[in-house]
């Protein structure tokens, strides 16, 4: 090559690797699809950058990794619309996102519009855990109450129980009836477009079960069809597989927990290592979806497992089935309505108990609810947005060995809210809503109220909030047959967040963002499992401070480098002078993650470390604090196979959350996942 080539190839080349290395810019507007007007305050997201629109719609998403990802638009009032865009590295992409006006439900989509909303992404959650239990384990801090093997894995939120959380999927609950707890072991991560977290006391605009907080979970609209099995120590394995096609979307799984599985002997025990029996079992899920001016869902979910005991009081040859079915209808319009049927039933024996004769115990039940609402564009002196009114009802019926004859419940409500926003560079937001409540038993409405105010400025966003919450005991506190040991409790009253206050700060930077949220309220009344002098365990009620904070940080110093944080500290304490912090709840809370993405392959590891729990009331014997590090790595072999090698608990904790129900410890996990065009 001479001189004056290499000048020119120079000359050339240096100017394609600047623009290699130039950031991309995603820029546009959002309009009306009906009207052509502008659409400011509307919610997008890219990856892992989110801003808003200005009041002329336009927004500016800037130092966008190359490569394609899926843009995603929000606004109360309109239908959510996600296009998939194409990043090419030094080019700004120009884009006009229409949206399609649409009354808002009284569901999700309302909770979702609310100022301080957190959310991530399906992709984020595939990444962390196959479901949704380990997806969202100590993100945004959430902790996820395991007992043992198969139990069910339920999410706790600012030190609340968990039968105090509420979790929508596509818009209707799936809280247990009867405990009042989700299991979300059985909501595959694969199967989810977006988790939004609503922490604090939320039932004002979510309902019963939510004076924790609210999980939102919305599935994927377009689910290309994919099967994915998996295989790991200890017995376990699982395939799911899942597909759409036009607006019906089916998806199913069947999973082995593990069994025969290490656990260390307490000392009262004798110490040592010995082996978990009889925690295995079978899950089996299936759901399907219909969208359409009626959209429907029904889910339902069939499991088969073992029921180990405390490792001080082990039970091999107990055993537990579980069945469920759920049916909702929901419609959009100016006029909303939507209703759902749900029926389930458990039975669990043993033949031979460690102490005690044998028993064989089966209960059932069924519930429905209907709702409706109306919804219309509002306006209050400069300030816009939509305003809405409704009201629900709800029935529950059970009968069996486990409750008491005549075991039923009915619970009404009739809410108000409104989400308003006003501002061009600097936008507020203020979301005000009301409920009143009434159920069996309770003779005096209950009033609850909440408001949700926000400020955003650019990469800057404030919020604060005020409010109440009221739900009533779950009903298999209220109904459960008394047994030895355990006594009924006629005077339950219901659990009552008398105030509670929060702020907020969020910034988003260059590389990436931070976040600090505190709260502090009293509850009263909570509902805990307590024993008295004589040791016989009831439901009780009791007055409780909660205060605490969030701090988050999420940051991508390279495009193909994600690193994440979250650290909470909930104080959760009888309302006496020196209390303790009330049962099983952690006081604090730590976890760190990294996703390392370098071509076809992806590298994640996650540190996840659970405080101190009390096992009693009196604040002594705490269980030991534990850390987690889970390690994983993930290799695309084409478009549509990929191939993941896994360790959870790679250090070997074997982690007890609650006494005497270890978890498996190191396990090695293998899945392969085919996904077609």
């Amino acid at each position: 090559m001479t001189v004056r080539a290499a000048l020119i190839a120079l000359l050339v080349a240096a100017p394609v690797a600047a623009m290699a290395q130039a950031p991309a810019r995603l820029v546009g507007r959002v309009v009306d699809a009906t009207t052509g007007a502008p659409v400011g305050a509307a919610d997008l997201r890219f990856g892992d950058q989110h801003t808003t629109t200005a009041s002329d719609g336009a927004f500016i998403l800037g130092a966008l990794p190359p490569g394609r990802g899926t843009l995603t638009v929000r606004r109360i009032g309109f239908a959510p619309r996600s296009e998939i865009v194409d990043i090419v590295p030094g080019l700004d992409r120009s884009v006009t996102i229409e949206l399609s006006p649409l009354a808002l439900r009284l569901d999700s989509i309302t909770v979702v519009a609310t100022p301080g909303t957190i959310s991530i992404s399906g992709e984020e959650l595939a990444a962390r855990g196959q479901d949704l239990a380990h997806a969202l384990d100590g993100w945004e801090g959430v902790i996820v109450r395991r007992t043992g093997s198969g139990g069910p894995a339920s999410p706790q939120l600012r030190g609340g129980g968990p039968d105090e959380v509420l979790v929508l999927v596509d818009g209707f609950a799936v809280n247990d009836p009867l405990s009042g707890r989700a299991d979300l072991g059985r909501i595959s991560s694969h199967e989810v477009n977006r988790v939004t977290l609503l922490p604090g006391a939320q039932t004002v605009r979510a309902g019963s079960r939510a004076v924790a907080g609210v999980i939102v979970v919305d599935t994927r609209r377009a689910l290309r069809p994919e099967v994915s099995a998996w295989m790991a120590d200890h017995g376990a394995r699982g395939l799911r597989a899942g597909a759409s096609a036009g607006p019906l979307g089916i998806a199913g799984s069947r999973e082995r927990y593990a069994d025969h599985f290490p656990y260390t002997v307490p000392e009262v025990r004798g110490g040592g290592d010995a082996v978990r029996l009889n925690a295995g079992g079978d899950l089996s899920t299936a759901s399907l979806r219909l969208d359409g001016p009626v959209e429907l869902s029904v889910r339902g979910s069939q499991s088969d497992r073992g029921l180990p005991g405390t490792t001080t009081n082990p039970t091999p040859r107990a055993a537990a089935h579980d069945r469920t079915l759920f049916a909702g209808a929901r419609s959009g319009g100016p006029v909303t309505w939507s209703g759902s049927l749900q029926w389930l039933e458990t039975r669990a024996a043993d033949p031979g108990p460690p102490t005690g004769p044998a028993y064989d115990s089966y209960t059932h039940g069924v519930g429905g609810m209907l709702g409706a609402g109306y919804r219309a564009g509002a306006s209050v002196n400069g300030w816009t947005g939509e305003a809405g009114v409704g009201g629900e009802v709800r029935g529950d019926r059970f009968a069996g060995d486990g409750v008491r004859a005549g075991a039923s419940f009915t619970h009404g409500a009739l809410l108000a809210n409104a989400v308003l926003h006003r501002g061009t560079g600097a936008i507020w937001s203020i979301a005000p809503a009301a409920r009143l409540d009434v159920w069996t038993g309770q003779t005096t409405p209950k009033l609850s109220f909440r408001l949700d105010a926000g400020w955003q400025r650019g990469s800057t966003g404030i919020t604060a909030a005020l409010g109440s919450a009221v739900t009533p005991p779950v009903l298999a506190d209220l109904f459960f047959r008394e047994g030895v040991g355990v006594r009924l409790n006629p005077d339950l009253r219901p659990e009552r967040v008398r105030w509670e206050a929060e702020a907020g700060l969020r910034r988003e930077f260059g590389v990436g963002n931070a976040a600090i949220r505190v709260f502090y309220g009293r509850v009263a009344d909570m509902v805990v499992w307590a024993p008295d002098f004589r040791f016989i365990w009831s439901p009780r009620n009791f007055d409780v401070l909660r205060r605490g904070g969030e701090i988050t940080f999420g940051m991508r110093p390279r495009r193909d480098l994600r690193l994440d944080g979250a650290a909470t500290f909930s104080a959760v304490t009888y309302d006496t002078p020196g209390g303790a912090q009330v049962l099983y709840r952690p006081r604090v809370s730590y976890s760190v993650s990294m996703l390392w993405s370098p071509g076809s392959w992806n590298a994640d590891a996650r540190w996840h470390r659970i405080g101190e729990r009390y096992p009693n009331s009196a604040g002594t014997n705490p269980r030991p604090a534990f850390s987690l590090l889970d390690i994983g790595l993930e290799r695309r072999l084409t478009d549509a196979v990929a191939v993941r090698a896994q360790i959870t608990d790679l250090t070997d904790t074997r982690a007890e959350f609650i006494a005497g129900y270890p978890t498996p410890g190191r396990t090695l996990t293998a899945t392969l996942n085919f996904q077609l065009p």
